[in-house]
């Protein structure tokens, strides 16, 4: 029987600064998994970018794209594609505006061109560019994207102007290049709400640990929301808990506090 689910974001969280998994918080999870407390990766990346982590972790329920596909021991429960009719309105605008967006899903990315907002995300998430691909979404469904728009005064001012003319869309700035884009109404916490509606999580207590804008609505759905001492001010504001640096042992300090490890 689980008796408490943990839901993790990735980068600033539960990855290093190399975006890898560092030995104390992989032996917790494997602390947690042998005492029926089910971690589970609630991330803004989607299912492909993964692999790695999941073999390694044995983490096999995630909740990725923000909420927009949610995966249970592997099997995927649930997906929210963005309409065709709402992208191709999207792609045009940010064709006239030569912008750059990446089309994501559980596995591929295709990008509409390439420009150094792109090359700086991907260097930055130690990826390759994604291929150039531009009707990628007219072929295979999207759940999400990344906007190129730079976290500058004129990259927010592009931004504000998207979330004001794309009110069917969701925006979340998480990074200094991009802004990630979901269906409205679609955030980590609805991928939370998903999973644990199962019969089999009734009752049953969850933790959510992150730091970025795209956190606060898990951390606010969670039984206890848990803020890392890197978290964004407004993260750390709207936690019931804060716990030290990512790089300062912050995810087995908070684990040891409530007990879960």
């Amino acid at each position: 029987m689980t008796k408490a689910v943990c839901f993790f974001d990735l980068d600033g969280t539960l990855l290093n600064k190399d975006k890898q998994v560092p030995a104390e918080n992989l032996d917790a999870i494997k602390r947690m998994q042998a005492h029926d407390v089910l971690p589970v990766i609630c991330t803004g990346r989607n299912r492909w970018e993964l692999d790695a982590l999941v073999a390694q972790t044995n983490i096999d329920t995630l909740i990725c794209g923000n909420g927009a596909d949610v995966f249970y021991q592997g099997e995927h429960l649930y997906q929210s594609p963005i309409g065709t009719p709402q992208l191709a309105r999207f792609v045009k605008q940010a064709d006239q505006d030569n912008v750059a967006i990446s089309f994501y899903n559980a596995e591929h990315v295709a990008a509409t061109h390439h420009d150094a907002n792109i090359e700086g995300n991907y260097k930055l998430v130690h990826q390759v560019n994604p291929q150039v691909d531009h009707d990628f979404y007219l072929r295979e469904p999207t759940v999400m994207m990344l906007l190129f728009t730079p976290n500058t005064e004129a990259g927010r001012a592009v931004g504000a102007q998207y979330v004001a003319d794309f009110p069917e869309l969701n925006f979340f700035r998480n990074g200094p290049f991009a802004l990630d884009v979901v269906n409205a109404g679609i955030t980590k916490a609805t991928g939370i709400d998903i999973l644990t509606d199962r019969p089999e999580f009734a009752g049953v207590p969850t933790y959510a640990f992150g730091d970025g804008n795209n956190d606060i609505p898990m951390l606010k759905r969670a039984t206890v929301g848990v803020a890392m001492g890197n978290a964004l001010p407004q993260v750390a504001a709207i936690a019931d808990y804060q716990t030290t640096d990512y790089q300062e042992g912050g995810i087995v300090a908070a684990l040891e506090h409530f007990e879960l490890i």
